[in-house]
């Protein structure tokens, strides 16, 4: 089974005013480039099979140089557009993950390990017992024909997509659910740096 990394980095930022929450310094690197190392490091996968979907003039783009890099259409057009704008390019399965996610990486082996021939993608649920759809491992062809099976997938709901899937759930800790939604998950995180 090959796998690919995808690393969805074109959210507005709308809770943190504006601020382009992945370029944000989290010890000595952005929260993007610890989102990326983690999720590559916890799928076993390098450079060549890691696509990170974003802004082409992100930051931290100069230091993850060798990933490859594409931008949804319409920019902003959510992530089922950023999805649909990557699928074309990895193989049997996608790792999924947020870019504003620092540790996320650390639950992608359990996911790996739960994703059985009866289904289609395996996502994390966070302590709270909340979906983190974010947090996933998917089957492309089975992610490929849910998007399209919902039209059009600019502004498109994720959680409608995936509802078309047959999903397993794996209890997830945390530190791996962690994303940076506001500005004060930032110091949540600093404690959570090794």
């Amino acid at each position: 089974m090959r796998a690919a990394v995808v690393v969805l980095a074109g959210g507005a930022s709308r809770r943190w005013g504006g601020r382009e929450k992945t370029s944000v310094l989290l010890g000595d690197r952005t929260v993007l480039e610890h989102a990326v190392g983690s999720l590559m490091v916890g799928a076993g996968v390098g450079p060549a099979e890691t696509v990170v979907v974003g802004p082409l003039d992100h930051p931290a783009r100069s230091v993850l140089a060798d990933l490859r890099w594409v931008r949804e259409s319409p920019p902003g057009g959510g992530p089922v557009a950023a999805l649909a704008a990557v699928l074309p390019l990895v193989p049997d399965v996608v790792v999924v993950g947020a870019g504003d996610a620092p540790f996320a990486g650390d639950a992608v082996p359990s996911l790996l390990r739960a994703l059985t021939d009866d289904v289609d993608g395996v996502i994390g649920v966070d302590p709270g017992g909340r979906d983190q759809l974010l947090l996933g491992v998917y089957r492309t062809a089975a992610l490929r024909a849910a998007i399209a099976a919902g039209g059009e997938p600019a502004d498109a709901r994720l959680r409608d997509v995936v509802g078309r899937l047959r999903l397993a759930r794996v209890p997830v800790d945390a530190r791996a659910a962690l994303d940076l939604d506001h500005p004060s998950d930032l110091s949540a995180a600093e404690r959570l740096l090794p």
